[in-house]
């Protein structure tokens, strides 16, 4: 009893302790622009990339191993629900962990998404830089460092911008992929859609790979500060994206694997313009070149918008330095977390490309995802939360769906995890100690 007690005022500590002082984000968003910048995300470099390596892992059962990312993507998202309506603030993954488990725990959390998005951001970028390079014979990694400043003045102007060039862009990606959909149609008869050439764990270990393409739905918690109604619209929002995005990559992996089949697609640099030249020739290799700009850019802009949120969210309880929680006057924005943010990803564009860092980058997720989840489970069994069975099971489940996706990642990506979460973890006791002790 006394260690429930304990912990309740602990909580109730770290309520004030996170709460953001530093500077007042905006209020401006609301639900159907969030869902759409939630789909936007989501659907960016990773459907448009990984469907070729995942479909050698699980042949005509590609559309299964997105159903199962999707299953383990959609009970997070029901963790991250549930959370947005106790904390809707920004840096989402410190803030839940925090909630359930303190603040060290909660900023390790937050340190392996951040990484993950920095990582991602930055691979999305060479992935944008190599489509650029392949229409017009300019340097990867040139056109990719382009895109990140081209970002950065974007992300500077503010929110309210930069979500609208990012639906914008959404509605030409969803266009391409509604695109895939339909000319794969007519092939869908006599398909075989359960053909496993390596079997349930060729399955697993392809939807462990696309998992990144589901990278993004926990980034709408870090506009909840931007949000005028959070604690409702932002439960909303991660529902519509994630019912809107699965639906989509399931109807895509059938129409890719149906048009030209998972061997040929598991060959190619670019398999959804693979299957528009099967559907209209030449030509449509440009058009879904332009589409493909579109989507990594897209990618790209949001992770770095959600990063340096995160950023300022953990610099406001002051585990990261007081200035990344600066925001400016006039355009809302925490500039210099923004800045920060861009650098290191920038950083990250001369490390590798989009594939060999997919597992590095889910490996990071599916950890932070695991902390997350069981979270939730420690408040609801706790009672620090009102009990319902679906705060037990749901985000259960979830953990163990995502750790096992995780086991599949590859020893490096945890290895690499591991080395990052004590990283964290060192950085968070550092950080505490030199807070005063009544903070």
């Amino acid at each position: 009893m006394a260690a429930g007690q304990g912990a309740g005022m602990n909580n109730r500590r770290l309520a004030t302790d996170t709460r953001l002082s530093p500077g007042a984000l905006r209020r401006s968003l609301g639900v159907w622009r969030v869902s759409l910048t939630g789909i936007g995300v989501i659907l960016g470099a990773g459907v448009y990339a990984l469907v070729a390596p995942a479909s050698g892992r699980a042949g005509g059962a590609l559309w299964l191993a997105f159903v199962l990312a999707g299953v383990a993507a959609a009970f997070t998202a029901y963790s991250y629900a549930r959370f947005a309506r106790l904390r809707p603030k920004a840096s989402p993954e410190f803030q839940y962990a925090a909630l359930a488990f303190g603040p060290t725990v909660g900023f390790v959390a937050g340190w392996l998404m951040l990484l993950a998005d920095l990582l991602a951001a930055a691979t999305v970028a060479l992935g944008f830089g190599g489509y650029l390079a392949h229409l017009t014979a300019t340097p990867v990694t040139a056109n990719a460092l382009v895109l990140m400043g081209g970002l950065a003045v974007l992300l500077a102007a503010g929110v309210e911008s930069s979500i609208g060039l990012a639906i914008a862009l959404t509605v030409v990606e969803v266009a391409g992929l509604l695109f895939v959909i339909v000319v794969g149609l007519p092939w869908w008869p006599g398909t075989d859609f359960l053909e496993m050439p390596a079997g349930l764990s060729g399955v697993a270990s392809a939807a462990s790979l696309i998992f990144f393409a589901y990278l993004g739905f926990d980034e709408l918690g870090n506009f909840a500060e931007e949000m005028r109604r959070p604690e409702r619209d932002l439960p909303r929002a991660l529902l519509i994206a994630m019912v809107a995005t699965t639906a989509i990559y399931v109807l895509v992996a059938l129409s890719a694997v149906a048009a030209v089949g998972a061997t040929a697609l598991a060959a190619s640099s670019a398999p959804l313009a693979l299957v528009a030249r099967a559907a209209l020739g030449p030509r449509a290799e440009l058009a879904f070149g332009v589409v493909a700009l579109c989507a990594t850019a897209n990618t790209a802009l949001l992770l770095l918008a959600a990063a340096a949120r995160s950023v300022y969210g953990m610099a406001g309880a002051g585990l990261l330095p007081r200035p990344l929680a600066q925001v400016s006057r006039g355009t809302a924005v925490p500039l210099v977390a923004t800045a920060v943010v861009v650098a290191v990803a920038a950083g990250f564009v001369f490390l590798g490309d989009l594939a060999r860092a997919a597992s590095l980058t889910d490996a990071a997720l599916l950890s932070s995802f695991v902390i997350v989840n069981l979270g939730l489970v420690w408040l609801a069994w706790r009672r620090a939360i009102p009990r319902r069975a679906a705060d037990l099971v749901i985000p259960a489940a979830g953990a163990l769906l995502c750790g096992w996706l995780g086991s599949h990642t590859g020893w490096m990506g945890l290895a690499a995890t591991g080395v990052f979460a004590v990283v964290g973890a060192l950085l968070a006791i550092v950080a505490g100690r030199s807070r005063p002790a009544s903070a």
